[in-house]
């Protein structure tokens, strides 16, 4: 269980760490070009970036009372969260 709540907690931190990088490129946009989409952009990377530390608090605030039920399915959302954000860093940096 304890590798479980690694992996998960390692993959909503490396989570922010993909969001921190595309609001960086996001403002950098915005600042350059003043458009309404990079506004929206930031704002999107922003509250995910809110999400993400929210999960880890609230998982590591409540592992002990729901542990593995909890565990797995947010385990498979964080990895598919991860790749969906590092698809969007990606395309975004090219």
């Amino acid at each position: 269980m304890r590798h479980v709540r690694f992996i998960l907690l390692s993959l909503a931190l490396a989570s922010v760490a993909v969001l921190a990088g595309l609001l960086y490129m996001y403002v950098g946009n915005y600042r350059h070009l003043r458009s309404p989409f990079s506004l929206g952009l930031i704002v999107f990377a922003a509250l995910f970036v809110v999400e993400n530390l929210a999960a880890v608090y609230f998982y590591v605030l409540m592992s002990q009372d729901f542990g593995a039920p909890v565990a797995v399915p947010m385990l498979a959302l964080n990895a598919v969260e991860l790749v969906g954000f590092s698809t969007l860093f990606y395309v975004s940096w090219r």
